[in-house]
């Protein structure tokens, strides 16, 4: 939504406020993304130095420098790891769930990654609007992929020879298993897919490049 805003007896229209609170470079992707429909500010980054935002973004160090007016505060995945604290790996300083919702306005929006059932109700339970985007399958999918290929990254650094021509077993056959079985046949890899659904087993009975087993 929109506000008008008089300024000098002209009417502009104010973008709502959006704040993007730590989290890992996914988050800064989606603040750098948002920041062309909302008025961004950015927190739990500091020690980050990829940090490039467009000028009507804001990056801030301080719970203190940002007006409690934000319309939406969007929360990492996952957003926490003890439920007090946000998960933030590149923040200089812990930064504690129940004051960063202090500055969300009555009747804001509250979004996360993988946000707990107990979290979930104590935000509805003081008034908030919750999301939890990792629940939507397309993202899910979306986020398979540079999963997937972290994973790879480590693969690559860890072994001492080359993944052509190695027997790889994938144990599961959900979305990052699916993303990374073409990465590593890409390369050359023999892959072998152990999963216990049937119908996991069935769609790689379906792909003859596909061996798989029971697990």
């Amino acid at each position: 939504m929109s506000m008008p805003n008089q300024t000098d007896g002209t009417s502009v229209l104010q973008k709502p406020h959006l704040i993007a609170a730590g989290g890992d470079l996914r988050q800064l992707a989606a603040a750098r993304t948002l920041a062309a429909a909302y008025q961004v500010t950015l927190i739990g980054f500091d020690r980050c130095s990829y940090t490039k935002l467009p000028s009507e973004a804001a990056a801030v160090c301080d719970l203190e420098e940002i007006s409690s007016d934000a319309d939406v505060l969007l929360l990492p995945m996952p957003v926490s790891k003890d439920e007090e604290m946000l998960y933030a790996p590149y923040s200089s300083r812990p930064i504690p769930l129940s004051d960063l919702c202090e500055k969300v306005r009555s009747g804001g929006t509250v979004l996360g990654g993988r946000i707990s059932a107990s979290l979930s109700e104590k935000l509805t339970a003081a008034g908030f609007k919750v999301g939890d985007y990792a629940a939507r399958e397309d993202f899910c999918v979306r986020n398979a992929v540079p999963t997937a290929e972290g994973a790879l990254q480590i693969i690559l650094q860890e072994l001492p020879v080359t993944i052509h021509g190695l027997h790889i077993l994938l144990l599961g056959a959900g979305r990052i298993s699916k993303a990374l079985q073409s990465r590593l046949r890409a390369l050359g890899a023999e892959v072998t897919v152990a999963a216990r659904r049937c119908s996991d087993l069935a769609w790689a009975e379906c792909d003859e490049r596909k061996p798989c087993m029971k697990a």
